[in-house]
């Protein structure tokens, strides 16, 4: 009964230890532009800080004024309209 106590013990440690890590460390401090290249629609970029998206690649925020160091690109939406593209086409049997 007691090796349970101890691993009860064992994983609350853990636990305590495991939650004053921050988020992501690979994640930059530094404000940065995410480009979101699309399929279907227009590119977008956005603001790591603010989150607005705006059509083109600007050095700076539009609607925060954040000057941005760096720029990533982030190809989710891309691949999801690509998909969808290719559901429609498996639909009308292309």
């Amino acid at each position: 009964m007691s090796w349970i106590w101890i691993a009860f013990i064992i994983l609350i440690i853990l636990v305590i230890a495991g939650s004053g890590r921050k988020g992501n460390r690979n994640r930059q401090t530094k404000p940065y532009r995410i480009d979101h290249p699309h399929y279907i629609t227009d590119d977008e970029s956005e603001c790591s800080v603010c989150g607005a998206r705006f059509s083109k690649k600007l050095a700076s925020c539009p609607r925060c004024g954040t000057q941005f160091d760096s720029a990533e690109t982030d190809e989710e939406e891309w691949y999801e309209e690509f998909d969808e593209e290719c559901a429609w086409d498996e639909e009308e049997g292309w």
